[in-house]
């Protein structure tokens, strides 16, 4: 890979990872959300003050990934471990890309009224679409990290920056399918769905934290 699209796709995926840990944009807003029983997709939730930019985080972090996506696509030469990755990856972006289009109509840990209307089912399209484009998002991130791993183990694990890739693209893969089937289980049951906050939220910082430092940890693989 040339030196200049390295570095340009490098920028990339650094800020995407910033953009995507919505942990600041909370922050930020003085935590307007419980961080014990709520996602922090409600931040972008349309009576939200946060929306808007929740929302505008999202829309970047999927558009600069999907432009990383496309400029790598010639170091890939067949090789299917990197084929992998930038698929997950576009898989990723584009999840969180149409997360941006698709937020709650309202958050549910702020209102009980919202809460209700949930469990009647009275929300109805918007939160279905919501929870396609977050699933199809959150299945891009775990194979990401899979595929990490794989390039990782097949064309070397590149010093200290591909060693925390890798323990980092492993921990990514375990907390977003825990989160996933902690989530799933309520939905597919019926059940009221329970946000468990504290993980989704050490899910989120560790996939913001991977995207920005998978570059550097896979530059072997991306060079030859």
């Amino acid at each position: 890979m040339d030196v200049v699209p390295y570095r340009l796709i490098r920028s990339l995926m650094l800020a995407a990872g910033v953009l995507y840990c919505s942990l600041l944009l909370e922050v930020a807003a003085g935590f307007p959300l419980d961080v014990h029983t709520s996602f922090l997709s409600e931040l972008g939730a349309r009576d939200q003050s946060t929306s808007l930019y929740a929302r505008g985080m999202d829309l970047a972090t999927g558009v600069l990934l999907l432009i990383a996506v496309l400029l790598a696509r010639p170091a890939v030469r067949g090789r299917w471990e990197l084929r992998g990755l930038l698929i997950s990856t576009a898989t990723f972006g584009l999840g969180t890309l149409f997360d941006s289009f698709s937020p709650m109509d309202c958050a549910p840990s702020a209102s009980a009224a919202c809460r209700a209307a949930e469990a009647n089912g009275q929300e109805g399209a918007p939160l279905v679409l919501h929870e396609v484009t977050s699933t199809l998002a959150g299945i891009g991130s775990i194979a990401m990290g899979v595929f990490a791993v794989l390039v990782l183990r097949k064309y070397g694990w590149g010093g200290l920056w591909g060693r925390a890739v890798a323990v980092l693209a492993g921990a990514v893969a375990v907390t977003q399918t825990w989160l996933g089937l902690q989530t799933g289980v309520d939905v597919l049951t019926g059940n009221e769905l329970h946000a468990p906050g504290i993980l989704q939220r050490v899910s989120v910082l560790l996939v913001c934290v991977m995207l920005g430092t998978l570059l550097p940890g896979l530059r072997q693989a991306f060079s030859r």
